[in-house]
């Protein structure tokens, strides 16, 4: 064996040992984020894929998120924010004492889902700890969203995530932020095929604000669009 070439086989196998730790860092992630969130395959992936495009186009402003549960998708927002060359916070809204009451706009089964899916901001704040998040870049705001969203000010938005279920929750989240989301921003609804009061209030919006962007399927539920211009 040369003299150089033990240093070289050395390098090499520290190398390998740390590609080998991150690939096992990466599926420990992975396992976490899935078992946190309700989201299936398509809906994580796309998500991780606006949450990357953001940074690879550098389109300013934060990252909100209304509806936030036991925080799986937040943590892909917060993993990213957490890289990101630009200023970005990632704001998370949620009561995290089940789902609010429904109205009739939301359908018949919706009165049975009422006051399911507890969490805790603590149970969040955990879990982007485990999934190595910098805090410094999140912003937990429990209670509901009509007490809340008047308290924050925040003047760009490049991904809003509104996973909110039901007609009044999902409107108020547009009325109070599509404003702020930036030219070539995104907006991705979770509960657009799933439930009718969502559904109802995305129309709604498209039609009253004469938006004509295309809105683009995901999966049986899950679609988004991009704010062009």
């Amino acid at each position: 064996m040369g003299l150089c070439s033990f240093p070289r086989q050395t390098l090499n196998l520290m190398n390998m040992f740390k590609n080998w730790k991150s690939r096992l860092t990466e599926k420990r992630i992975a396992w976490l984020i899935r078992h946190n969130t309700m989201l299936g395959p398509e809906r994580i992936q796309n998500l991780s894929r606006l949450a990357q495009r953001i940074e690879d186009e550098q389109i300013p402003g934060d990252v909100i998120e209304c509806g936030v549960y036991k925080g799986g998708s937040a943590a892909i927002f917060a993993r990213l924010a957490t890289h990101s060359r630009l200023p970005r916070t990632v704001w998370l809204f949620d009561s995290f004492q089940g789902m609010p009451p429904a109205t009739a706009a939301d359908g018949p089964e919706a009165a049975s889902w009422v006051g399911n899916l507890t969490s805790s901001p603590g149970r969040v704040m955990r879990l982007l700890r485990r999934t190595g998040v910098d805090l410094s870049r999140v912003r937990i705001v429990p209670g509901l969203f009509q007490d809340t969203f008047r308290s924050v000010h925040i003047p760009q938005i490049a991904l809003l995530n509104i996973d909110a279920d039901w007609y009044e929750s999902v409107k108020l989240c547009l009325e109070s932020f599509y404003n702020a989301v930036v030219p070539r921003g995104f907006i991705s609804f979770d509960d657009y095929g799933d439930w009718p009061g969502c559904r109802l209030a995305v129309d709604e919006f498209f039609q009253n604000r004469q938006l004509s962007f295309p809105l683009h399927r995901v999966d049986h539920t899950a679609h988004w669009f991009q704010k062009l211009g």
